[in-house]
């Protein structure tokens, strides 16, 4: 009876996968994919908690990328070594593995259970292979009943051979399409330098026209160079291999900083700055650059689509356990019919696209930082009259 019950119920994990690898085939968001793959893991493997770590050749790292257990997205990303962790042992070896006890395991990396705050008693964790590659690591811990067994390996096995696949179709879609799209624009610069660079070679062209040719040059060379910068940056925030450098810090002085770099700008272009911010804020963690670099960009776009002698106005307040921030402009607005895509990477508003240059990444990137901290990122606008841009970011009291 024994066997028959446990036949059975392996035969349940089976079916279970059955249904789960068209769930994983289907899915081509990474974030989301990852999600469903730990969370199929737990539950096949009959386990507390899953988690995945990708591998990165290059660095001969592990990047910890998705855990059932992950409450911030601050945590994706954190490198796990190699040489000192089960998970470089299982990518070495290519070889799944089951440590009764990892504490007492000298391969043991315990910093994941610190931040994460379980304890691992028991471990079950398989290579991802594709290809004949290790792309990463699939782990399981803690067992609700027992001990990890050959049965829970093989069903693990089967799972991770699916993720495995589904995770490179995913990179690759993400991939082809963001090149896709990058190359579709940079077209119109290259088609300008071209241009440029064709009469500029013309000895009949005047000195002065020769003057504006490379102020034209110069102007397609620093977009393509802010559009390369930010498609980078896009690409490492959208694939989870940007590592956050997390640290308390003050939020109050950072947007003071951020008020003091847009300043002299807002004073040449003789625009009013306004800035309303509580005496003290909460502190927060989070990687203060990532965070500044957001503000700064929304901040620079108040600017640049403002009116003459227009306000960019900075606000911040508290409620509850969130930190919200406002930046408002008086400018130019966005059309209501546009307003849900300003988000999408490369979209620039109809109306702007003449009079403000601009890569159409900016607030793609922004968008990518501030959920990535754990907060959203909303926008109110009417044409002709302002935006205003409304951040939440969450605190520990």
């Amino acid at each position: 009876m024994k066997i028959f019950n446990n036949r059975s119920s392996l035969l349940n994990r089976y079916q279970r996968l059955i249904n789960i690898s068209g769930d994983l085939a289907s899915e081509l968001d990474l974030n989301l994919l990852l999600t469903k793959i730990v969370y199929a893991a737990s539950d096949v493997s009959n386990a507390d908690e899953a988690s995945i770590l990708l591998y990165d050749p290059s660095k001969q790292t592990l990047y910890f990328q998705a855990a059932t257990n992950l409450d911030s997205q601050l945590k994706r990303g954190l490198a796990v070594p190699l040489e000192k962790s089960i998970a470089g042992w299982i990518v070495e070896n290519q070889k799944p593995l089951i440590v009764d006890n990892p504490q007492k395991d000298k391969r043991h990396f315990d910093y994941i259970g610190k931040i994460t705050n379980i304890p691992c008693r028991s471990l079950l964790g398989v290579p991802l292979i594709t290809k004949g590659k290790v792309i990463g690591v699939l782990e399981v811990i803690n067992k609700q009943s027992g001990r990890f067994t050959n049965e829970d390996q093989d069903v693990l096995l089967a799972l991770g051979a699916q993720a495995a696949v589904a995770i490179e179709n995913s990179r690759l879609f993400l991939q082809s399409d963001l090149i896709g799209e990058f190359v579709h624009e940079i077209r119109t610069p290259l088609s300008a330098l071209s241009a440029a660079a064709h009469l500029l070679k013309n000895n009949r062209v005047a000195d002065e026209q020769k003057k504006k040719m490379i102020e034209i040059l110069e102007a397609e060379i620093e977009s393509l160079a802010d559009m390369s910068n930010s498609f980078l940056d896009l690409v490492r925030l959208e694939s989870g291999r940007k590592q956050y450098k997390i640290s308390k810090f003050n939020l109050r002085e950072l947007l003071i900083e951020c008020h003091d770099i847009i300043a002299s700008e807002t004073q040449r272009l003789k625009l009013n700055f306004k800035v309303d911010l509580p005496d003290s804020l909460p502190n927060i963690s989070g990687d203060r650059k990532q965070l500044k670099q957001a503000f700064i960009n929304i901040l620079n776009n108040a600017v640049k689509y403002n009116k003459d002698k227009g306000d960019v106005i900075l606000k911040a307040s508290v409620e509850g356990k969130l930190i919200t921030i406002t930046i408002s402009d008086t400018g130019l607005g966005i059309p209501a019919e546009e307003q849900s895509r300003v988000f999408e990477k490369f979209y620039r508003v109809q109306s702007h696209r003449d009079k403000v240059q601009g890569t159409g990444l900016g607030l793609s990137v922004v968008k990518q930082i501030i959920l990535g901290h754990g907060g959203q990122i909303s926008l109110t606008s009417q044409d002709s009259i302002g935006t205003t841009f409304t951040i939440t970011l969450p605190y520990e009291g």
